[in-house]
């Protein structure tokens, strides 16, 4: 509670390939000294994988249809275990009854949990009946902010990107079975999939301010690629709602743990 009964403002904290739980503490710690009480969802490694060939569905054409569309749609196919994460967090957060709420995103498994978060929140209760149990409109006028930490990640369908990726799952034995699904994957569904994530993060209308916390020695974030979307989305909205800031040199989602003073200036100054 802050002073006066109020409830807390919450941040969505979206964790990378093969986070814990205990990856997030310090950053859980570091938003309750600035005020904020913070919520961890961290996509399965399976459901990242499977991310990297499927994302939210195409749902412009049941837009100008009637609701029976939506209903169709909906029953048409199976909600993917990413998906579900998103719902519920957004469910949960309903309970909280947060004043407004923020996410912080890292590497590309919390981008595609954010990408879903998105979709849903961009539903109309009253056109779609895909998520009756959110009221997206509230939630989407509390959203202030989205960090992006070592994120999005520009893989351009190279599976060997992905492979990488998967060297940070700690169990052996679920780090093998993702390889060999990973090399399975067809590269024209990766390719196409991996356009449809990254032009959705590039042409982005929704003008919520976004921070962006990036290296140049970050081997999974290439730096250039991050920087021309960072540059062409500051020009759609201002440097006042897309801001960044470069580490010198600290690897993928270690910012914090190199420059912990840096990065919580950083961030004190995003959500003030």
């Amino acid at each position: 509670m802050m002073p006066g009964g109020r409830q807390r403002p919450v941040v969505i904290l979206t964790g990378w390939l093969g986070c814990h739980p205990r990856n997030l503490r310090r950053y859980s710690e570091l938003y309750d000294k600035l005020g904020w009480n913070s919520v961890a969802r961290i996509p399965s490694p399976n459901s990242v994988v499977a991310a990297t060939t499927e994302g939210p569905p195409d749902v412009t054409q049941a837009q100008t249809g009637k609701n029976t569309a939506f209903t169709s749609l909906r029953e048409s196919r199976k909600m993917s275990e990413i998906e579900k994460l998103a719902l519920d967090t957004l469910e949960h957060l309903q309970i909280l009854k947060c004043p407004y709420f923020m996410v912080h995103n890292f590497s590309n498994g919390g981008c595609f949990l954010w990408e879903w978060i998105k979709f849903i929140l961009r539903q109309k209760p009253a056109a779609s009946p895909l998520y009756p149990t959110i009221d997206s409109e509230n939630l989407q006028k509390n959203l202030v902010g989205v960090v992006f930490d070592s994120s999005p990640c520009h893989y351009d369908a190279e599976v060997h990107t992905l492979l990488t990726a998967l060297n940070y799952v700690s169990s052996k034995s679920m780090r093998e079975k993702l390889i060999v699904k990973a090399t399975s994957l067809s590269r024209q569904s990766v390719e196409n999939r991996f356009h449809e994530y990254w032009n959705g993060l590039l042409t982005d209308a929704q003008d919520t301010p976004q921070l962006y916390l990036y290296s140049p020695t970050d081997h999974l974030s290439p730096c250039r690629e991050l920087e021309k979307l960072i540059e062409l989305r500051k020009g759609l909205f201002g440097e006042r709602t897309i801001s960044k800031h470069k580490f010198p040199d600290s690897e993928h989602c270690c910012h914090l743990l190199k420059y912990p003073e840096q990065y919580t200036n950083v961030i004190k100054k995003f959500i003030d």
